[in-house]
């Protein structure tokens, strides 16, 4: 008799097994996306739901392994737990990671996160001009594509750090708060988030959400916003964080610009690993492969990223 944690696990693996997310197997299964989410294993009240056993066939049928197999990787999945692993966390390939980094690209092009616009360069808050723009705050609209890009996120964090190296999820003031959100779901961790100041009145709390304040209590936190550019306004959360007692060495974005020597530089200096999903790199190499815009606006867009200052200058 198996336990409704080892069912679970072993969907878990299986997906992992043939590079899905859960919720990319639930849909290769021809299953509603959302079948397989943590979410949904557990009634409000606390209480065990069970996959289906009609779910169970589809899965298997899609991946074409046997039910002899799939005990065998809810095996292989309960020794993982018991090595004290929330999901598998062998080292992510080179190949997945340039799977993720395209399927978010083409996401956020799909969603209209990101727009070219080489006739008409849009005009940022600098003042200065750009012919590429990305919103990220668009894409909680989204279900589907934020819930594939949160277990894109959930599988590199565990990769990349694993769920014993942390105790909090801390999203940034406003656009990480949501992200922050949907990861601690996914991670089973608690989460805070980080305000620019303190709010100025009762408490003059800087960190919202049940963060101890005793110093001996272990508070390993990543920070989670939605975007980089250079990464110098990440260190006001991080200095918040580490002044209230948090050991901080990672963050997450959904988008990193990829184009500005100073974002490794700033996150060097503040002792901060970088983990994200994709790039403007990724997203011109989507958009040319499949061709979402003219080879005039591509090229512009090329020229951009190669030069972002002295195309500003150029177009000023």
């Amino acid at each position: 008799m198996f336990s409704h944690e080892e069912i679970w696990d072993g969907i878990d693996t299986l997906a992992d097994t043939f590079g899905y997310s859960p919720s990319g197997l639930a849909k290769k299964a021809g299953l509603d996306p959302t079948s397989f989410n943590k979410s949904k294993r557990k009634s409000p009240d606390g209480k065990p739901r069970w996959p289906s056993t009609e779910s169970l066939s589809k899965i298997l049928n899609v991946t074409g392994i046997t039910m002899s197999e799939f005990f065998t990787l809810m095996n292989k999945a309960e020794a993982s737990n018991d090595a004290g692993g929330l999901a598998p966390t062998s080292p992510m390939s080179t190949q997945r990671r340039e799977q993720i980094a395209e399927h978010a690209a083409q996401i956020l092009l799909d969603t209209k996160s990101v727009l070219f616009n080489a006739e008409e360069p849009f005009t940022l808050t600098s003042g200065k001009k750009s012919p590429v723009y990305i919103d990220c705050r668009k894409l909680i609209g989204f279900y589907d594509a934020r819930t594939q890009l949160m277990d894109y996120a959930a599988e590199m964090l565990l990769s990349d750090i694993g769920g014993d190296a942390l105790d909090y999820l801390a999203g940034g003031e406003t656009a990480g708060i949501p992200y922050a959100a949907f990861l601690s779901e996914r991670l089973g961790k608690p989460m805070v988030y980080v305000r620019k100041k303190p709010k100025g009145f009762g408490r003059m709390a800087q960190i919202e959400g049940n963060f101890p304040e005793d110093d001996s209590a272990p508070k390993k936190t990543i920070l989670i916003e939605d975007l980089q550019t250079d990464g110098g306004s990440k260190k006001v959360f991080i200095d918040a964080l580490r002044d209230a007692g948090a050991t901080v060495e990672h963050a997450f974005v959904v988008f990193h610009y990829g184009i500005f020597p100073a974002s490794k530089e700033n996150m060097d200096a503040m002792g901060i690993k970088l983990h994200t999903l994709t790039t403007w790199w990724d997203v011109l190499k989507v958009a040319r492969d499949a061709q979402y815009f003219d080879e005039n606006t591509l090229k512009t867009v090329e020229a951009f990223l190669e030069d972002p200052t002295g195309w500003q200058e150029a177009n000023a």
